[in-house]
């Protein structure tokens, strides 16, 4: 096993809108010198190798059956009954639509069903006009503070669905005593705060204030519940809730066993114009999405048969062979941990080359049909990082993906997430990296290179600052961020990613013209904790 990959958690394991929030380990000290023997001047230099090769385990299968059953899925979200079949959809908790059967709810006023088919295919609407069952009702809302998890092929074709409510912390509530035991914390919390609020002095706003436009007035129309949206009203199409639409829609198409539904998202999200608004590729969703229903399921054997029958129904799958590699991929991940290598066992080393392997293996069966998707080759790097490839393997891999899909963005990011320190690599070899994309007609207005430099940023810790502990340019970083501007015009996400880079550049006068273009217009999830609009505000701009 190569000792990188010992040593840091999954980098694909981090906080994303519809995704789990995971623990990211720190390098090895001593790794530092060793990494920086293995990378020389020019791009990446791939031939010299990262780490040790990694020997393809040839581990048995595991006798034992896997500890996460469909069982322990049902007993965890609906306790240890059950979920009762039923004609009314409850507010929050578990229900089950028997094949061929309807149920009803009432939210807020809104309309809500879901009718399954003699086959055991659930459909469901809202107020009449059909919606994707999976994830939120409807398209996707910023946040998604409400979900529904579904799971098909039931023996008796029925479907039992998962009303879920989010609470404190990203973390989603599943059972009715949770979500009425929240209810009574935050109302709690919010008289304690009225008790110590002070009426704010009505005034002028300081000098060099940024006006704001006024907040829209509450809509005289009945409220949609958290989570709802009316059918016909258009899903966002910028920044991270955009990729978060697609991933419930992938989600849900997978979860309830809708493969050809699956199959055609991902034939039309694989080609090059299916872009979000700030000009990321949308198929990234997929993966991401795929990968946190099994990461957070942990269904095992569960969605292993489940994707056997997906083969059954549809021999020539692309869709099937992606989400298997996927899944085995997770699957070792979740074996190895989260923590740090020394908090990893012996037996989770050996399931999680064993699990590697076998995802690889799925990869190269397949690659002859399912490869003519970019998602292919994303899942492939991800594995030979797992793995411990040598450069000129994953050299190889890398040239031949960019050469067929070379506005999938996604395939430079991961490059220099296996070029980075935290993987054994340096920020020379990141910088290398960076700057050959320069040279490539996606990236010629330096835009490959600041989107480089932005995904290492958010890898890293709170600590990091990329113009000082890497080798990032501002004035490339700027140049980049323009040509995104000018490329991607109705960009928000992306206004307010320049801004928070100009700010950690400590550029004021800068800061100062995107601040004001931004106005309300803030999106948290751009900037980070310690490096706040407030901070950057008042670090900048002087303001209290």
């Amino acid at each position: 096993m190569n000792d990188v990959a010992r040593r840091f958690a999954p980098a694909t394991v981090r906080k994303v809108k519809f995704y789990r929030t995971a623990h990211r380990a720190k390098a090895d000290p001593s790794n530092h010198a060793r990494s920086c023997v293995r990378f020389t001047t020019g791009w990446l230099v791939l031939a010299v190798g990262l780490a040790s090769p990694y020997v393809t385990s040839q581990t048995a299968p595991p006798t034992t059956p896997p500890q996460n059953s469909p069982g322990t899925m049902q007993e965890m979200l609906c306790g240890h009954q059950d979920p009762p079949t039923s004609t009314e959809i409850p507010s929050i908790g578990c229900f089950r639509v028997s094949s061929g059967g309807t149920a009803l709810g009432t939210f807020d006023g809104h309309q809500f069903a879901v009718t399954v088919d003699a086959g055991g295919q659930p459909n469901c609407r809202l107020d009449g006009a059909g919606v994707d069952c999976g994830g939120c009702v409807g398209p996707q809302v910023p946040e998604c503070p409400v979900r529904l998890m579904v799971f098909s092929h039931n023996a008796d074709r029925s479907v039992s669905i998962s009303v879920q409510r989010k609470g404190d912390g990203n973390r989603y509530l599943y059972r009715i005593s949770d979500w009425e035991r929240y209810l009574e914390l935050r109302k709690t919390r919010e008289e304690a705060a009225a008790a110590h609020t002070v009426g704010a002095t009505a005034g002028l706003p300081p000098q060099g204030t940024i006006v704001m436009p006024p907040l829209p007035t509450q809509a005289t129309t009945r409220p949609l519940p958290p989570g709802m949206v009316l059918p016909g009203q258009a899903e966002p199409t910028d920044g991270p809730n955009a990729l978060a639409a697609i991933g419930w829609k992938a989600q849900g198409a997978y979860a309830a066993g809708q493969f050809a539904k699956f199959d055609a998202l991902l034939e039309t999200l694989s080609q090059p114009h299916q872009l979000t608004d700030d000009g990321l590729p949308r198929l990234q969703a997929v993966y991401e999405s795929i990968w946190t229903f099994f990461y957070e399921t942990k269904g095992w054997e569960f969605e292993l048969n489940k994707i056997a029958d997906w083969r059954k129904e549809y021999p020539d799958s692309c869709g099937a062979d992606l989400v298997e590699a996927i899944f085995w991929r997770a699957w070792a991940w979740d074996s190895r941990g989260e923590g740090y290598a020394a908090s990893v066992t012996s037996e989770g080393w050996r399931l999680f080359e064993d699990r590697i392997s076998r995802a690889n293996e799925v990869l190269v069966k397949s690659k002859h049909r399912a490869s003519r998707s970019p998602l292919w080759y994303q899942i492939q790097l991800g594995i030979a990082r797992d793995a411990g490839w040598d450069h000129k393997r994953y050299r190889a891999v890398f040239e031949e993906a960019t050469h067929r899909f070379p506005w999938y963005v996604p395939l430079y990011l991961w490059a220099a997430n296996y070029l980075s320190p935290k993987w054994g690599g340096t920020y020379e070899a990141v910088d290398a990296l960076a700057r050959r994309t320069t040279k490539l007609p996606l990236g010629a207005d330096y835009s490959l290179y600041t989107r480089v430099y932005w995904h290492v940023t958010g890898g890293e810790e709170l600590t990091f600052e990329p113009f000082q502990d890497s080798l990032a340019s501002w004035p490339l970083m700027k140049a980049g961020f323009e040509g995104l501007m000018k490329r991607y015009p109705k960009s928000t996400w992306n206004l307010n990613a320049f801004a928070y880079f100009a700010c950690r550049a400590d550029d004021g006068s800068t800061y100062g013209a995107l601040r004001a273009r931004i106005g309300r217009n803030v999106m948290p999830n751009a900037w980070v904790s310690n490096h706040s609009t407030e901070v950057c505000d008042e670090r900048l701009l002087g303001h209290t």
